[in-house]
């Protein structure tokens, strides 16, 4: 097997066992989508982007682009809308034999509580078990002040599966602070659903990493179409007035 065809295996391989593992404690279910924005062409290649609904959580983004010889990649992205809980970001880029992946928390709660911030702690404190992964400095952006978390590695090839444990193994962390967390109720749902929508249009409008590769490939409008529909999901969670 050549190189290439094992990064396609190992980016079909995280989103296959993300989806297991979240389908042991949730009802998934997958959502249509515009095909403008289920399959964007960004910097030349296809993405394959896939929406579900985490019953009792929110929304789940999956985005893979496999046909390129280099920067092949895959996002897992869980924005929870129903409980005072973070944005969960996840990429993982392959490009020959060099690894690069983040593992991020955005903090977009209602309020911060005891409970909130013992889950934060415990995705902070996940950086021993990424132990002997090279870290990778990250571009300053405006959205450092609300990641709490972020980890930033570039694995050699020998720590492929090793990187994917450290995905599972975060992501189940993240399970588990969901799990304790009780559900929002009145102003607080409506609150959760502004906070969450405000970021992903502040991503449009002041910049992100990858947020700017879009809006060059689609324009504002349509990348906002594509984050509020399908990336973050803000348009399936209204708020019934």
């Amino acid at each position: 097997m050549d190189i290439l065809e094992k990064n396609r295996q190992l980016i079909d391989q995280r989103i296959r066992q993300g989806l297991e593992l979240l389908g042991k404690t949730y009802e998934i279910r997958e959502r249509s989508a515009d095909p403008v924005l289920s399959s964007p062409r960004v910097g030349g290649r296809t993405h394959i982007a896939r929406s579900f609904d985490i019953k009792g959580v929110g929304n789940l983004l999956t985005m893979t682009c496999k046909e390129s010889e280099e920067n092949n990649l895959s996002s897992f992205v869980v924005m929870p809308y129903y409980k005072n809980l973070p944005l969960f970001s996840s990429d993982f880029v392959y490009s020959g034999e060099n690894r690069y992946f983040l593992l991020e928390i955005y903090d977009l709660s209602v309020r911060r509580d005891a409970l909130y911030d013992r889950g934060i702690e415990s995705l902070k404190a996940f950086a021993p078990e990424l132990g002997g992964m090279k870290d990778i400095p990250t571009r300053p952006c405006w959205y450092d002040d609300i990641r709490p978390v972020c980890y930033s590695k570039a694995p050699s090839p020998d720590q492929d599966e090793a990187a994917i444990r450290g995905f599972l193994d975060f992501l189940a962390l993240f399970v588990r602070m969901e799990q304790a967390a009780p559900g929002l109720t009145g102003a607080d749902l409506d609150l959760k659903w502004k906070k969450n929508r405000e970021y992903a249009d502040r991503l449009i409008d002041d910049g992100g990493v990858s947020t700017d590769l879009f809006t060059e490939a689609l324009g504002a409008e349509n990348t906002r179409r594509f984050f509020h529909e399908v990336f973050f999901g803000s348009e399936h969670y209204k708020p019934v007035m």
